[in-house]
């Protein structure tokens, strides 16, 4: 069942899963709660997110944290609202760490108690012999000492499996469980009647210390997938310089709210969002931007919390508190990003559901076929059996998906990628054309007015820019800016416009003292009823020089053509190469003019252009193209880009770019850079490709391993080793993304 957006989403945390089964188990108890419409366990993520039904306003927290503990497993709310979940994730830390800790343990007791047990199986009568007694004495010997390793190494689980029969499902450490007491008991059996052939005290030795390894290296290697996440919350500010009636205090990061006036001294992390009041500061950006070069702010100039101030002195004003800070905000994203789940993992879990009960019951058909059909002794079919049991390995299918989604979402947070969920990290390597809008993702965004053409006579340069100028000042886009910073240059007072009206990727519309304006393109200007055919020749002689046409009306005719110059982005022409090297076709889709755009595609290479779109036909340029079967990726860094943005297979939005933009994105790139897109590709297919790798390994091992098992000598121990090597190969190779990106 997909959620929906509306939904309210609860997110928890869970201690004590080991492999797929845990995690089917633990779903199972959570979607039995009255008001639960789904719910989704990350192994890997040791994370439960729970979706609300919509005719349920919400769910006590408490209660989805005692269905989690009454499956046998414990549970913490994983708290949204903590700032930048610094608690909660040192918390965890921790608790891994006491946890990897208690394993060493575990894997030390069962190396020096077992020890004496496997040199006794494999020595036999030397052994007797030096310790100075007779046969019955060492067998005794073995069962106290594998006993005692059973008890001390093997106790978490056989507590899970516990734990699974009370709550009638099946997983990984009940078959292990199963494959060690069955070779314990049937041992002392052998003992009690003294049919020796019946001993296998090494074998259960051996299965808690294979599996005591393979745990410990596989809770090593999973913390590793999610280092990215734990370094980018490391280096949250937990503290911030408040400075109050002229003097500065130390706080905590908790107390900050919008408003407070904060001191950001050299060499200190910004705590907040928040904009410079007074000094100035070169901060690095890279954090959140993947630019290393760090970049001057001043006055006026937005800051971002949890990047760094390199030099100088400033107060800024918060603008946020730390929970809603940039780089919290980022954190929280990749946190869910890495929770969510990818179409891959669906088959994963149909399979994970049933393999654990499936894997008992070839175990039964194993034992009862060597003894009663092939006529083998009951030591061999109870062998057999053992080893069928512990040699399949639900774990390495749970792992396969969710280890190369922690890797692959945190390779790209370290690169200034914020993929939205694991379904976008998917399918953008699918990604076969890419569209591209101009201004703001091409270029620098810092356009100027290089040209003033005044169309009347009547009509000066600076009239002309003034007016235009007192309509823009009210608009973020980056053309109102330069028109602002120009008329600012020439000395001019911007009188306040009135009646305002706006209409994104077409212009402005307002009165101005006596007279009605309009600024924006030709077809905005027809639209409302001016005629520009009159004046195009100049129009395009602007266009022609790879200059951006903007109109000025006045009283209900054009008055004057401004031409803007905004620099290519000295990657652009890098990343229409790289596409294409990847086998990517690019097409501009732009709302400028035709001359302009057909500039902008001939100067990069690019495969196609389509000129003079608006926002509307944008859109429906992009569900054309989705309808039609293709897989297109559309970057944009505007408003106008937003529906377009949402509609495309894949929405990649520039960091920079508006905010409503950044919402309606699959993939956000937090450094102006069109190199990322390219990053962002190679990062899709390469995740994406160990994916497949991780589920053809898991699906090909137990293909592979349950009838070697079933039908030939395969030792129990033998069996455990190969289950934990599955699983670490399947970590593994999800670690190995990261060296190859």
């Amino acid at each position: 069942m997909a959620a929906d957006a509306t939904q309210e989403r609860i997110d928890i945390r869970i201690h004590g899963m080991h492999c797929a089964g845990c995690a089917s188990t633990i779903e199972a108890a959570l979607r039995r709660l009255p008001g639960v419409a789904d719910a989704a366990v990350n192994l890997a993520a040791e994370r439960a997110t729970v979706y609300c039904s919509p005719e349920h306003a919400s769910i006590d927290p408490q209660r989805l944290i005692e269905a989690v503990r009454a499956a046998g497993y414990d549970a913490t709310l994983a708290d949204e609202h903590a700032p930048c979940m610094l608690e909660g994730e040192a918390s965890a830390a921790a608790r891994r760490a006491a946890d990897l800790r208690r394993q060493r343990r575990r894997i030390l007791a069962a190396v020096v108690l077992g020890a004496p047990v496997l040199a006794a199986h494999f020595g036999g009568g030397r052994v007797a012999s030096l310790l100075g007694g007779g046969p019955l004495a060492l067998h005794l010997l073995q069962a106290a000492l594998a006993a005692v390793v059973l008890a001390l190494a093997a106790g978490p689980m056989l507590k899970g499996a516990i734990r699974a029969l009370l709550a009638r499902s099946a997983n990984m450490d009940l078959l292990v469980a199963l494959g060690a007491l069955t070779a314990f008991f049937s041992s002392l059996a052998g003992l009690v009647r003294g049919q020796h052939v019946l001993l296998m005290f090494d074998a259960a030795v051996m299965i808690v210390l294979f599996v005591a390894v393979g745990k410990y290296f596989e809770a090593r290697a999973r913390g590793r997938a999610s280092a990215a996440l734990e370094t980018l919350l490391a280096r949250l500010p937990r503290k911030a310089l408040r400075v109050v009636d002229g003097r500065t205090e130390e706080v905590s990061i908790d107390a900050v709210r919008p408003g407070d006036v904060l001191r950001l001294p050299a060499h200190a992390p910004i705590p907040v969002d928040g904009r410079i009041i007074s000094g100035r500061v070169a901060v690095d950006e890279s954090m959140l931007t993947g630019e290393a070069l760090p970049v001057e702010r001043g006055p006026g100039s937005q800051v971002l919390g949890g990047t760094r101030v390199v030099d100088g002195l400033a107060d800024m004003r918060a603008t946020a508190t730390g929970r809603d800070s940039a780089a919290a905000r980022l954190a929280r994203l990749v946190e869910q990003a890495q929770s969510s789940r990818p179409p891959w993992q669906r088959l994963a879990d149909r399979v994970a559901a049933v393999f654990v009960p499936a894997i008992i019951a070839l175990a039964l058909l194993t034992f009862c076929g060597w003894k009663l059909w092939a006529g083998a002794h009951t030591l061999f079919a109870l062998e057999r059996a053992i080893a069928v049991l512990v040699v399949a390995c639900p774990c390495a299918l749970g792992l396969a998906i969710p280890t190369a989604v922690l890797v692959g979402t945190g390779a790209a947070a370290e690169r200034g990628i914020l993929v939205r969920d694991a379904s976008a990290l998917e399918a953008a390597g699918h990604v076969r054309e890419v569209l591209l809008d101009k201004t703001g993702t091409l270029t620098l965004d810092r356009p100027s007015v290089a040209s003033v053409v005044p169309l009347t006579p009547d009509m000066t340069e600076s009239d002309a820019l003034h007016l235009a100028a007192a309509l823009e000042q009210v608009s973020e886009h980056p053309f109102a800016r330069a028109f602002v910073q120009a008329a600012q240059a020439r000395g001019l007072a911007l009188p306040a416009p009135h009646d305002l009206h706006s209409q994104p990727g077409s212009g402005l519309r307002a009165r101005v003292g006596t007279r009605h304006l309009l600024v924006g393109s030709a077809a905005w200007l027809e639209q409302n009823a001016v005629p520009t055919q009159p004046h195009a020749d100049r129009a395009d002689d602007l266009a022609a020089r790879g200059q951006s046409v903007v109109w000025l009306a006045a009283d209900g005719r054009a008055v004057a053509l401004f031409g803007l110059a905004d620099a290519l982005h000295p990657d652009s022409a890098d990343t229409v190469r790289a596409l294409h090297r990847l086998g990517v076709r690019t097409r501009l889709l732009s709302g400028d003019q035709h001359a302009a755009v057909s500039h902008v595609a001939d100067a990069l290479g690019i495969d196609a252009f389509e000129a003079r779109l608006s926002p509307q036909q944008k859109l429906a340029r992009v569900r054309s193209l989705v309808d039609s079967g293709r897989q297109v990726a559309l970057v944009g860094d505007g408003i106008n880009d937003a529906p377009a943005l949402a509609a495309a297979t894949v929405g990649i939005a520039i960091g920079t770019g508006a905010d409503v933009a950044r919402e309606a994105a699959d993939i956000c790139l937090l450094g102006h850079s069109p190199r990322l897109i390219v990053q962002a590709i190679r990062i899709s297919r390469r995740s994406a490709r160990i994916m497949k790798q991780n589920l053809f390994w898991a699906f090909a091992y137990n293909a592979v391993m349950i009838p070697v098992a079933m039908l030939t000598a395969l030792p129990p121990a033998a069996a455990t080793a190969a289950m934990m090597l599955s699983s670490l190969s399947v970590v593994g190779n999800s670690l190995r993304l990261r060296r190859a990106l």
